[in-house]
């Protein structure tokens, strides 16, 4: 890594995605944490900016921004952004109130009559996204598309068990009332995404990276991790 990396300050951006990173949360938020201490330890200073989520993609696309926080993969996302190293991992799925009798699916067929909403521009998993859904509804922000549930105007959200809880209790719901469909619908790991427009956003990946696999070996992700349990 030259000196000139090592100097200068990053910037990322991401969305509100409690409880896992947000503007309200413990530090930020476990996935913060783990950039901030990443990005420290690789002699860089780290700026966060907290955004919906089709803003962070564009503004890291068109290079306003070095970095997301948050991203799923998808080989369609790799033509405009350099991935890092997996920082975490949660469980996708669909998110379902009581009175919903569905509690297992073997077909996403068996969907096709239900309304599903989820986050716009997001990935949920790579069968998901590529079924034809006749009646899902995007959301430009997560807690849109929870409280589009809690509305009555979906019949499931699609995303992480954990996030519709956390946001279900931001807007005064009930999160007692969520359940979630067997089986999940994926493991997706989550990655930091670097800009291919900034002149050195492959160098940012590659310090990250070796930053990150330094933090792991040392016990310290391992520590950041149990610190939000």
């Amino acid at each position: 890594m030259s000196a000139p990396l090592l100097a200068q300050e990053v910037h990322y951006t991401t969305l509100n995605w409690p409880p896992f990173i947000g503007e309200n949360e413990d530090r930020h938020g476990v996935l913060a944490e783990i950039v901030k201490q990443t990005t420290e330890s690789s002699g860089t200073d780290y700026t966060l900016e907290f955004t919906a989520w089709t803003k962070a993609l564009d503004d890291v696309l068109a290079g306003n921004k070095d970095a997301i926080v948050g991203a799923y993969y998808s080989e369609e996302r790799t033509k405009n952004y350099h991935y890092s190293l997996p920082i975490y991992s949660v469980f996708t799925g669909l998110v379902k109130r009581d009175g919903i009798d569905i509690q297992f699916i073997q077909s996403f067929d068996e969907l096709n009559s239900y309304r599903i909403s989820k986050l716009a521009n997001s990935v949920v998993g790579e069968a998901f996204d590529k079924h034809p859904f006749p009646n899902m509804k995007t959301f430009e922000t997560e807690q849109e598309a929870v409280q589009a549930l809690f509305d009555g105007e979906v019949d499931f959200y699609a995303g992480n068990f954990d996030v519709a809880k956390a946001l279900a209790k931001k807007i005064g719901k009930d999160s007692a009332e969520l359940s979630i469909v067997q089986p999940p619908i994926n493991e997706q790991e989550i990655f930091v995404m670097f800009s291919k427009a900034t002149e050195n956003g492959l160098e940012q990946r590659d310090a990250f990276n070796q930053s990150l696999v330094k933090l792991q070996a040392s016990g310290q992700y391992d520590s950041i991790v149990s610190s939000f349990k």
